[in-house]
């Protein structure tokens, strides 16, 4: 009998599958070494032309304005990502799968139609995309980071979101990493290995999105519309990346067609939403998504409406500088002051907020809620192939004192739920607030294994509000500006103390830093309304055009 292969056997198959699908004349010298910021290696490998460079540096709306307009062909917008993304992936490990022939032949006949008729088949027409290793994508095998699944048969079917961006038009290349289980917030995995971070090499790139954020990052696809979150798993890949990226109300996203090793948990709803680069982005797609024009009695969400509000003139702006859990680092700490003073320099309303509840005790009941049967479905899905668990779900898996629980014992943890939902929305409403201005994370990005505090982003999972994450793009990262607070005397919990410890303003100096915005549940484009007024004073944007070409 033949004796059957080793899980680090079949990821290094796997692996070099991805790295035999690119075309030998898009591939990196093998002699080759970089180092430092990896987003500009594609400028000067020589592997893109001008015009292909030009083209990867357009953000999503700007690609669509020039396909719409005739300027560019979808088939040149196509390889141009394809092979941007393709120098991506042999630098920082983002994609499971790869068919950048097909796509091409795809945009070439949305061209020969575009030709015929001068009519697009969609917002989306002929715009580049690669889906996260999570969604149902019709012929394609999804692993969800998992070694038992890599031989799991193609899907027949393809996922909710997915339909939607195939509907819009959209034309899929590739498929993104995730880490194993998909509960971490960094993106690593026994079968496909550890997606870095394009800004330091060093640092992990966010989970459990993190190879779709970095091949943003790395403008290996102009946007990835559909990235999910149950625990931080778009915000935290966007902030480490430096992009924007939202969160939406998570009853209001379509969800069926998504693979999960726990289909049955729905005490807090994943959530489907954009990394980009621009908030007129991040609005084309949280609005494609919320509408769903094309699936209009989805069943896994309510039904489709986009309410616009009038731009906000006077924002009344809640901030939540520290969860009383884990303080944030000194970058992070600045990025808040800094944008507060902006905002009362042109009348914004800003004071400080406090969550009504204590957040580890909420933090104990999100994650007893993630784990209701103790993850034997996800140690079951490990043991299949003799995989061990990765760092930082074994850590959170111990921290948190992961257990089976009895039907009395959830019943009470979904009580403990309503019961915060209650309180918040009670203090939102005492306060007046349009809006909640606090971290996306303790630290922006971490180092490999990092067991990362993630209450600053589960919070707004297990209350179900909204939530989007923007640059700060002015504020870079130094030592005189960001030291360690020595005198600091962490608190008395499994997070405070390593956090603190780990922080070194040299360490972090290459990376982005952002904020989080928060708004009510439902209400997503009043938030959006406000990012955009916000982002505006942040960056500097009011009465100015972003695009760059």
């Amino acid at each position: 009998m033949a004796q059957a292969e080793s899980y680090q056997v079949k990821a290094a198959k796997a692996q070099q599958s991805v790295l035999d699908s690119i075309p030998v004349a898009w591939r990196l010298p093998s002699t080759a070494s970089y180092s430092g910021d990896l987003r500009a290696v594609a400028s000067q490998c020589g592997l893109l032309s001008q015009q292909q460079l030009t083209i990867t540096e357009a953000t999503a709306s700007e690609a669509l304005g020039y396909i719409r307009s005739g300027k560019w062909k979808a088939a040149d917008v196509v390889e141009a990502f394809c092979i941007r993304a393709a120098v991506a992936h042999q630098l920082v490990n983002c994609l499971v799968a790869f068919f950048p022939l097909e796509a091409i032949a795809e945009a070439k006949a949305l061209d020969d139609e575009f030709a015929r008729t001068r009519r697009t088949v969609g917002p989306l027409h002929g715009l580049p995309m690669a889906i996260k290793d999570m969604h149902g994508v019709k012929g394609r095998v999804v692993t969800m980071g998992a070694v038992a699944w890599i031989n799991n048969p193609p899907c027949t079917y393809d996922s909710s979101p997915v339909t939607i961006m195939r509907d819009a038009g959209a034309i899929f290349f590739g498929m993104t990493t995730m880490p194993q289980t998909g509960m971490a917030l960094e993106t690593v995995s026994n079968l496909w290995g550890r997606t870095l971070n394009p800004y330091n090499a060093a640092f992990g790139s966010g989970g459990s999105s993190g190879g779709c954020a970095s091949l943003v990052a790395m403008r290996g696809e102009p946007a990835a519309p559909i990235t999910t979150d149950i625990g931080g798993s778009i915000r935290a890949p966007g902030a480490f990346n430096g992009l924007y990226a939202m969160r939406p109300t998570a009853e209001r996203t379509p969800r069926s067609g998504m693979l999960s090793a726990v289909k049955g948990n729905v005490s807090i709803k994943v959530s489907t939403g954009p990394c980009c680069h621009t908030m007129d982005d991040l609005k084309l797609f949280v609005r494609l998504l919320l509408t769903h024009p094309s699936l209009p009695y989805e069943p896994t969400c309510s039904m489709p409406y986009w309410t616009e509000p009038a731009p906000p003139v006077k924002l009344r702006i809640g901030i939540m500088a520290t969860d009383g859990v884990v303080d944030p680092h000194p970058p992070i700490q600045r990025a808040m002051r800094e944008s507060v003073a902006k905002l009362k320099a042109v009348g914004h309303e800003v004071f400080e907020f406090r969550p009504p509840f204590d957040m580890w005790e909420a933090a104990l009941t999100t994650w007893a809620l993630y784990f209701q049967t103790g993850a034997k479905e996800q140690k079951a899905i490990l043991d299949q192939a003799g995989e061990p668990p990765i760092a930082q779900f074994q850590h959170n898996y111990e921290v948190f004192k992961t257990r089976e629980l009895s039907v009395p014992e959830l019943f009470a943890r979904n009580a403990e739920q309503a019961a915060y939902k209650a309180a918040f929305q009670k203090a939102w409403d005492a306060a007046g607030i349009d809006c909640i201005i606090c971290p996306c994370a303790p630290a922006a990005g971490v180092p490999h294994d990092f067991p990362l505090w993630w209450g600053y982003t589960t919070i707004w999972n297990l209350l179900d509000y909204p939530s989007v994450i923007m640059p700060v793009k002015d504020l870079k990262i130094c030592a005189v500006a960001d030291p360690k607070n020595v005198s600091y005397r962490p608190r008395d919990n499994p997070f405070d103390k390593p956090n603190w410890q780990l922080y070194d303003p040299e360490m972090w100096k290459t990376q982005p830093v952002t904020l989080q915005l928060v708004g009510r549940p439902y209400h997503d484009e009043a938030l959006i309304a406000a990012c955009v007024a916000i982002d505006g004073v942040v960056n500097g944007k009011i009465g100015r055009k972003e695009s760059r070409l």
